[in-house]
């Protein structure tokens, strides 16, 4: 950004503003080309005057360059704030597409790419969407035989035992292994087969993966369970864990968990062919085997439970299942790899073991469950439903009502790794006490990516003893952090031990239906110290209700972007001491966008626009008969122009950067109220329909020390969509919703 080049520009304008200015309520200007420029030139701003570059001789400030694990697409979405529409919609229109009930039919890397799009890509650049290369030739006669052989042989351990040059007597693996296999359909040998081996492949990449770290290390990093909780300021530092991801092949695990994922999907998708066709009997099909590489299990169409503590594979053809313990996760240090699949049934997922991860979740590994339809219930305590810590997670449930009930870290968690939670469809259900629900944690990618239906998303708000996690950014602490629904958190080591690490990324999507949100504060895109957080909402008629630090919001050095593309929509950010809605603190770039729909938005606080310390936030509303109300904030564009002006040292950076607030709704007849503490509404005097004001006014503006500070608000009947930032550019799935 060139500040001189803005002062000039802004010199230029000046006599235009103050004919335009001339009282403090103006006229709107009418849209050109593209309004949301033409708006921000009436402030002296032009796109590339936008966003943050930090400079080594920024003293005081944080200084990317030094603080690790920064995720990839951080930096320049910090340096291009408008591209964050663009930035989400690949992801959403990727979930849309590959989460199709016709392409997860017909395409067996539909789920692997969905996955890449919101969670691979996002934490490598070294890996593309094709295929996980599966490659497998199982031997005729007797191939799952054969492939299970293939596991003895590349660990290294026994097949055939012997002594004295002679077979031995007992063990005898192979006859055990004939004795179960035989049992077994021809069909589903040879699928079990091909899986096996993939199953192997798998086994081999993890190990690789992790083939630099101290065992130590990984055995201590297997015990910390409240990394969420304890990082935001820097409470613990584990030296240990940053050694294991200074030492992790991250790609290698990641090609692991991409190697079970399309390995899982392609022979549930078999199965369920062939027992929709009755060429298999899923009643008669049962498997249980010891592998040097962990359990091999079958389960048939009954109504099984399933508890290992030592399971790699475990494929469940039907019937309503009891799943315990890990389930699709990596169940210790010694099974880096685990794949679990149930085929139809309501089914239940219960692990309440706190130190297990479960139900797709990884550590140091790669965990991966499948369930294709029923209407599931999923409850842990931690690390679980698509969740990680240095690896890679996956929860995948393709179809039915399901309710999902967690604690913390999961839904769509990671930490130093990948967590997703796919649901296709049907009116799902998700609680959390925090950390999850598109959650990415220190160096970490979260994401909840839920195609259709009427879903609730719930993080529990209120401090209790069940839930205690009190903000202080709440009336007498009564709030929790939610670090929820959208939500990347750093660790913020400035203030205790100088170990600062960049926060993750944190995404939910929701594509379809009438959804429910609740939360505290931290949420609906929400970033934290270099971390980001996203939530896009496709369409539907959907109800928000948060605290403080939510809706688009952000502190620290942080990215924060909400956006709903269609729908009549209501936001309540509800506490007194709440703020948000495109609020942005401290060097962050916030966001709230909506597209058409009658909207209802109130805040009790700060926000709809409201930058402060060097922030830059944007409110955007592009059509409908909006209402807003307010309670005591300051809102519509305002920011803090008058807070260090003139910096003291420690606020030098403000000299070299823009702080932004930009409130625009267009189009429709708008209501702007304000609430009294009886919750009676009154017309507001600051704002209303059809008005534009800017802050500071050019008056103020002229008795500043530093310039850098724009402020507008604005209220147009202009042409709704004619925004570039916010048009969708993408081509939408053919195959349609």
């Amino acid at each position: 950004m060139n500040t001189s080049r803005v002062f000039r520009h802004f010199c230029l304008n000046l006599l235009a503003l103050l004919i335009l200015t001339s009282v403090p309520f103006a006229q709107p200007v009418q849209p050109e080309d593209d309004l949301l420029l033409a708006i921000l030139q009436q402030t002296g701003l032009e796109e590339e005057d936008l966003g943050f570059e930090p400079k080594g001789y920024w003293t005081r400030f944080p200084d990317p360059d030094d603080i690790p694990y920064i995720n990839l697409a951080f930096t320049d979405l910090f340096a291009e704030p408008l591209k964050l529409y663009d930035f989400t919609s690949v992801m959403a229109v990727a979930a849309d597409q590959y989460l199709h009930p016709d392409a997860l039919a017909s395409d067996e890397q539909a789920l692997l790419r969905a996955v890449y799009y919101a969670g691979v890509r996002q934490s490598t650049g070294q890996m593309r969407a094709y295929s996980a290369s599966l490659w497998a030739e199982p031997e005729p006669g007797q191939p799952l035989v054969a492939a299970i052989r293939e596991i003895y042989k590349a660990t290294g351990r026994t097949w055939r035992y012997n002594a004295m040059g002679e077979a031995s007597d007992f063990p005898l693996n192979e006859a055990d292994v004939l004795q179960q296999v035989d049992r077994l359909d021809l069909k589903v040998r040879g699928l079990m087969a091909e899986t096996v081996l993939h199953l192997l492949q798998a086994y081999q990449w993890a190990e690789t993966g992790r083939r630099n770290i101290d065992p130590a290390d990984m055995q201590a990093v297997w015990r910390i369970r409240r990394l969420g909780e304890t990082q935001f300021d820097g409470l613990e530092y584990y030296p240990e864990l940053e050694d294991c991801a200074e030492n992790i092949d991250r790609n290698s695990i990641y090609y692991a968990g991409s190697k079970l994922l399309q390995s899982g999907w392609k022979l549930a998708d078999s199965l369920t062919t062939l027992i929709d066709a009755g060429r298999v009997d899923p009643y008669r099909q049962t498997l249980n085997l010891q592998t040097p590489i962990g359990r091999i299990v079958i389960g048939d169409a009954f109504d099984n439970e399933h508890d290992y503590t030592d399971a790699c594979l475990v494929v469940d053809l039907g019937g309503n299942d009891t799943w315990k313990g890990a389930a699709g996760a990596t169940p210790s240090l010694d099974i880096p790899v685990s794949l679990a699949i149930d085929l139809s049934g309501h089914d239940r997922y219960k692990n309440d073991e706190e130190f297990l991860p479960s139900q797709g979740a990884a550590i140091l590994g790669a965990g991966v469950l499948i369930d294709m339809s029923g209407n599931d219930t999923y409850s842990a305590k931690r690390l679980a439903q698509g969740a990680s810590m240095l690896g890679y997670g996956v929860l995948a449930d393709y179809d039915g009502d399901d309710t999902y009930h967690l604690w913390t870290s999961g839904q769509g968690a990671a930490y130093f790794g990948v967590g997703v939670a796919l649901d296709g469809a049907g009116d799902d259900n998700y609680s959390i006490h925090g950390d999850g629900q598109g959650y990415g944690g220190v160096g970490g990618v979260g994401a909840l990516l839920n195609r259709s239906g009427w879903d609730e998303y719930y993080a529990e708000p209120v401090v209790s003893d069940s839930v205690f996690r009190p903000d202080y950014h709440s009336h007498k602490s009564y709030l929790n952090y939610s670090y929820a629904q959208g939500c990347g958190i750093g660790r913020r080591g400035d203030i205790t031990d100088g170990h600062s690490w960049a926060g993750g990324m944190g995404v939910l999507i929701d594509l379809y239906g009438n959804d429910r949100y609740t939360s505290a504060n931290w949420s609906l895109g929400c970033g934290y110290w270099y971390g980001m957080g996203f939530l896009y909402d496709g369409e539907g008629d959907d109800y928000y209700r948060a605290s403080a630090w939510s809706a688009g919001a952000g502190a620290h050095f942080a990215i924060g972007a909400m956006i709903d593309d269609a729908g009549d929509d209501e936001i309540h950010l509800w506490d007194e001491k709440a703020y948000g809605i495109a609020f942005g603190h401290d060097y962050t770039v916030a966001l709230n966008y909506n597209r058409d729909g009658d909207d209802l938005y109130r805040v009790m606080g700060d926000g709809l626009g409201y930058a402060i310390n060097m922030s830059q936030a944007f409110f955007v509303d592009t059509g409908g008969r909006d209402a807003y109300v307010t309670r005591k904030g300051r809102n519509y564009g305002w920011n803090n122009f008058e807070q260090y002006n003139p910096p003291p040292p420690g606020a030098f950076p403000h000299l070299y950067s823009n702080q932004v607030a930009v409130f625009l709704d267009t189009d429709g007849y708008d209501t702007y109220q304000t609430e009294d503490d009886l919750a009676d509404r009154h017309s507001d005097p600051r704002f209303n329909d059809d008005r534009t004001i800017l802050v500071p006014d050019p008056g103020e503006r002229m008795l500043l020390s530093n310039g850098n500070y724009f402020g507008i608000g604005m209220d147009t009947r202009g042409e709704p969509n004619s925004i570039e930032a916010f048009r969708m550019k993408l081509a939408r799935s053919p195959l349609g919703r």
